[in-house]
């Protein structure tokens, strides 16, 4: 499903491929780039020109097109003839979705015309490179929870990166806690299936500052991305992950862990950090491309290996073991 490089996707965030993890977008500035435009407009049923725009898309934008589960020359030579000969447009777009589909890396997808409408529908009226990709909307500011456990311990409960205002309520949620006499925190990203890549700079923003991450793609050079935002608490953090931790989750723990600012509990995390990049063609469809990973700056992505906890323990536990944790850190009087 949203990379929203706003940062970020996948429709249902959109998991327009209907499976549940989550990607995102690629730039902080709005990248909306439209292919083909004039020979599309003028020929709207020239099916081999649009499949040929598609398929070039995968083949020149794709971060590692060598890589992939398919040889994407065959799937040229499988499904070109299928979409040059189509009766219609809705089974030219059916083609192109089953060929995209055979990328399976849980973000490439194609998005036919009226998909895109369903996704501003739930979405929002967003720019073609502004969504991230998440399991499911949420309205009602469900996606932050917040709590006091034991007088002590601030516990905030982050569901995805997806939903409008995370980071605004992330940082509302520190606050409060601070200000009942929080001593330390815990941040619990279990499940989370990422999201936006600018609410990731900005959620961890909250914590430190600074350039964390970078995004490594065959076809630009790797790019910087900061934290944003004025820093909110130095209170010792904890963070709990899973192995449903996607994307601009992933980012999220990995940077706070690798710059020493937060200790991860948990099990290793998805290890789904393609950035997502959303082509808008002139016939009003989109490809949803994963034109880069995310990585941490000066070390190797977290594509394919994921976020390590510093603490393994099974997920069900990990808000017990960092509960202990952070008490036996505050009974030594350690910061």
């Amino acid at each position: 499903m949203p990379t929203r490089w706003s940062v970020t996707p996948r429709l249902s965030p959109v998991r327009v491929a209907d499976r549940g993890r989550a990607g995102f977008l690629l730039g902080v500035g709005l990248l909306w780039l439209t292919l083909g435009v004039a020979a599309l407009a003028a020929s709207p049923h020239d099916y081999a020109h649009r499949f040929e725009v598609a398929w070039n898309l995968v083949e020149q934008r794709y971060w590692d097109v060598g890589g992939l589960k398919v040889d994407w020359q065959q799937m040229r030579r499988q499904y070109e003839p299928q979409a040059i000969q189509a009766r219609d447009n809705a089974a030219f777009y059916a083609v192109l979705v089953a060929m995209y589909g055979r990328i399976q890396d849980g973000h490439s997808v194609f998005v036919p015309p009226e998909r895109v409408a369903e996704i501003h529908r739930l979405y929002g009226d967003l720019p073609c490179l502004g969504v991230f990709g998440m399991a499911q909307a949420s309205t009602s500011h469900d996606h932050v929870s917040y709590r006091m456990l034991d007088g002590s311990i601030g516990y905030v409960r982050l569901s995805d990166l997806a939903s409008d205002g995370v980071a605004t309520d992330v940082r509302s949620a520190v606050t409060v806690l601070q200000a009942a006499g929080a001593r330390s925190l815990i941040l619990d990203l279990r499940g989370n299936p990422g999201g936006r890549l600018v609410s990731m700079m900005r959620v961890a923003g909250i914590f430190t500052r600074g350039f964390l991450w970078r995004v490594v793609t065959r076809w630009a050079l790797p790019l910087p991305y900061p934290a944003i935002g004025p820093v909110a608490t130095q209170l010792p953090l904890a963070i709990l992950i899973d192995g449903d931790v996607n994307s601009a989750a992933e980012g999220l723990a990995g940077a706070l862990q690798m710059q020493g600012r937060a200790t991860v509990f948990g099990a290793t995390s998805a290890g789904n950090v393609e950035a997502v990049l959303p082509f808008c063609l002139a016939d009003g469809s989109q490809a949803w491309i994963a034109t880069g990973v995310l990585a941490p700056i000066g070390a190797p992505t977290w594509e394919g290996r994921g976020v390590v906890p510093d603490r393994p323990t099974d997920p069900a536990d990990a808000l017990g073991a960092a509960t202990a944790w952070l008490r036996a850190r505050a009974a030594e009087g350690r910061p």
